[in-house]
């Protein structure tokens, strides 16, 4: 069962908490479109509450059970859904694992709650994915069409029904973009997971990050063979493995 958060935005946030006994917690943030019932999040959180460590889960706004509608959500409306469940529900330090989408709000709460955040995880990071999407996918009808309109729908590998983009969502992450610093202010310990046969965002954007953050902890890990997804059974022991031995880097 979940629980839910009202918060200051008046948004309703909802989450899967387990208390635990360990000094430092693990947050989940889920990619685009995906929320707390996803394999990574449901992985993450059961091995959690199995080994008694603080972990928390959560589904943004417009996504999974949280209120809002999506088309009216974007990147800063996650970022501070974020950063209330980090703020209002957690009890210790945190490392927070981001998984594509993910990845890149949880560079932004880091670099906005430094003190809050112990360590990073990024699983197929894709920061500045707006951005790619207006330069390099979208063709002059769409994008007249997301002028017009405000939203076009794109076809997606993970849902037949496809994905709505909206304007507002294209605009707000162009605020938010990360790697158009020369540096990345990150200086916690950081890990760095993506696929080699990634389709969907190439392992060169994790590499982008890693020559970019301050951080002198950090390591870029590339899985052999592995997709966008990285969530067979094999690869979510990888996960966790990576995660967890941050702990004793932190300590």
């Amino acid at each position: 069962m979940y629980k839910t958060l009202h918060t200051k935005y008046n948004r309703k946030i909802a989450y899967k908490y387990h208390n635990g006994k360990s000094s430092i917690g693990f947050v989940f943030f889920s990619g685009f479109k995906s929320d707390m019932k996803g394999s990574k999040a449901k992985y993450i959180f059961n091995w959690c509450k199995k080994n008694n460590i603080e972990c928390t889960v959560f589904d943004y706004s417009g996504h999974g059970k949280s209120s809002e509608d999506f088309v009216n959500c974007n990147l800063s409306t996650w970022i501070e859904d974020s950063i209330e469940i980090i703020n209002k529900i957690t009890s210790n330090p945190q490392i927070i694992i981001g998984s594509s989408m993910g990845a890149w709000i949880a560079i932004k709460v880091t670099l906005k709650i430094p003190k809050k955040i112990k360590g990073l995880v990024t699983i197929a990071a894709a920061p500045d994915f707006t951005k790619d999407l207006w330069d390099k996918e979208f063709n002059n009808k769409q994008k007249n069409e997301l002028n017009k309109k405000g939203y076009i729908s794109i076809t997606s590998n993970y849902d037949s029904n496809g994905y709505i983009i909206t304007k507002n969502l294209i605009d707000n992450g162009n605020k938010n973009l990360v790697l158009k610093s020369k540096n990345i202010k990150l200086n916690c310990p950081i890990r760095l997971i993506h696929g080699e046969k990634d389709i969907e965002v190439s392992w060169k954007k994790s590499l982008e990050i890693f020559n970019k953050i301050k951080s002198k902890d950090a390591e870029l890990i590339i899985i052999k063979n592995g997709d966008h997804r990285i969530s067979n059974k094999k690869n979510l022991k990888t996960i966790i493995k990576i995660s967890n031995s941050l702990i004793s880097h932190i300590n």
